[in-house]
């Protein structure tokens, strides 16, 4: 059980591989989701050589902590790749993951060689927003969260809801890196395909593609598809090799 104290939180992770480069898969609201990218460790390792997965502060088998925001779970990304001795991150973020990363290219620029933003915005409408609102709510009420700290949860479900009040589309424009955005398409409109467009219209490096028939987290639901893509990608930007 792989973990790194970073003196106001204690972080679990899990890694394979080794180098200077790394593909960092970044969980959404719930840290099962980095448990099961596990197994797609050896697919990942063959092309970026080393690949890793963590837990967010007060999730899953992190430790609790005294603060929560978004700022703070980018800061654990970033102390936790620097404490591996990783120069570059590939980071893939589906979900709540995916606001994360944004937060992280945002603030650690230097750290991002290309990210992949996986059914997620930048914005919410007052709708979605007052869903995750209540949403947040309920996780305090009747916590059913699995492991954890229940207030990480609070804070995480509050995080997504805020992006109606600070959305952090305005800064897209500072994100200079490669950037992939995929999200599933539904029988109607949804908030990811909104979503994927808005961050498509104001990420300035970007592609955007569109699975039809996908959940939210196309690289679950469309995994082989999910594999090919990223890695063409990324050997189009000359991240890996061909």
């Amino acid at each position: 059980m792989p973990e790194m104290n970073l003196g106001d939180v204690v972080i679990h992770y899990e890694e394979a591989g080794q180098g200077p480069l790394a593909l960092v898969f970044c969980h959404g609201l719930f840290a099962q989701m980095a448990d099961d990218f596990v197994r797609e460790f050896d697919f990942w390792r063959e092309h970026f050589g080393r690949v890793i997965t963590w837990h967010h502060r007060g999730m899953g088998q992190s430790s609790k902590a005294a603060k929560y925001s978004l700022p703070l779970y980018a800061l654990d990304m970033a102390r936790l790749i620097n404490g591996l001795g990783i120069e570059r991150v590939v980071a893939v973020g589906p979900l709540f993951g995916g606001i994360v990363v944004q937060q992280f290219a945002l603030d650690y620029p230097s750290k991002c060689a290309a990210l992949i933003l996986d059914s997620t915005s930048s914005e919410l409408n007052v709708r979605i927003s007052e869903e995750y609102y209540r949403r947040s709510q309920a996780q305090r009420d009747s916590p059913n969260v699995g492991a954890g700290d229940p207030e990480s949860y609070v804070a995480a479900h509050r995080t997504v809801a805020g992006l109606r009040e600070h959305p952090l589309t305005p800064r897209l424009k500072n994100i200079t890196c490669p950037v992939l955005i995929v999200s599933g398409v539904g029988q109607s409109v949804n908030r990811r395909d909104v979503g994927a467009a808005m961050l498509s219209l104001h990420l300035p490096n970007n592609r955007l593609q569109l699975f039809e028939d996908s959940g939210p987290g196309v690289y679950r639901h469309q995994a082989q598809q999910f594999h090919a893509l990223v890695l063409e990608f990324c050997q189009e930007h000359g991240i890996i090799a061909g």
